[in-house]
């Protein structure tokens, strides 16, 4: 699930670059009581959003003590790990997650913006 700028942009840094209520209801509706696998980067930027489970993918030392959240060194070993746990994993972030899995999703939800 990705929203994306007429000129290619998924977000700066922390920041997403617009505001829309639609798009938030809308990530709100797909996303609820999903597994979410996402980046560091973008997990700290968001927050653990209620209702929902995360597997976060980093190369550093982070660490959460929510009970929804898990951790994971590289995408292959969270996607092992989340097999044996759900059937339905929304990619939600960052860049290189989307570029790593862009192959093997079977859904895309895009939000263009002008």
């Amino acid at each position: 699930m990705v929203a994306i700028s007429k000129n290619g942009v998924i977000g700066n840094g922390p920041d997403i670059p617009w505001s829309a209520k639609g798009e938030q209801l809308l990530f709100k509706a797909i996303t609820y009581n999903q597994w979410l696998l996402v980046g560091r980067k973008t997990f700290e930027s968001m927050g653990a959003l209620p209702n929902r489970k995360y597997a976060v993918v980093t190369r550093s030392s982070f660490t959460s003590d929510n009970e929804n959240v898990l951790i994971f060194p590289s995408i292959k070993d969270a996607l092992t790990n989340l097999k044996k746990i759900t059937d339905h994993v929304i990619v939600s972030g960052g860049g290189e997650i989307y570029k790593s899995l862009i192959d093997q999703v079977d859904t895309l939800h895009i939000s263009t913006r002008r």
